[in-house]
């Protein structure tokens, strides 16, 4: 489940809910509870709040949910890249599609803007 690796790091430094809660400042022991759970997600605050203090990227403490954001994605990506062929074969998008070709390109190469 998405929150189990959470609970698991917390549990791992030795800190209750009570005292995470006090460490963020920014959410209560119940709503870590909720996020240990699955309940409910944590702001991008909390979150990044969580990659500090265990040392893990947000994607390592939440992986379900990474993984179910990147496979939309992806997916999306790929519709995109279809609808930008489709329209690669039209006159007047040529600039547009060409420029968006390279930013796809370069992401699959892992070249960075």
């Amino acid at each position: 489940s998405v929150g189990t690796y959470l609970r698991f790091l917390r549990r791992k430094s030795r800190l209750s809910q009570r005292d995470l809660a006090q460490i963020l400042g920014s959410v209560s022991a119940s709503q870590i509870s909720r996020h240990e759970r699955s309940i409910t997600l944590p702001s991008m605050l909390t979150a990044f709040g969580y990659q500090v203090v265990f040392q893990k990227p947000v994607s390592e403490i939440f992986p379900g949910l990474f993984h179910a954001v990147e496979a939309g994605l992806e997916d999306r990506l790929e519709e995109f890249v279809h609808e930008l062929n489709i329209s690669a074969a039209k006159e007047g998008t040529a600039g547009s599609v060409e420029r968006h070709m390279e930013w796809i390109h370069d992401r699959e190469n892992g070249e960075h803007m």
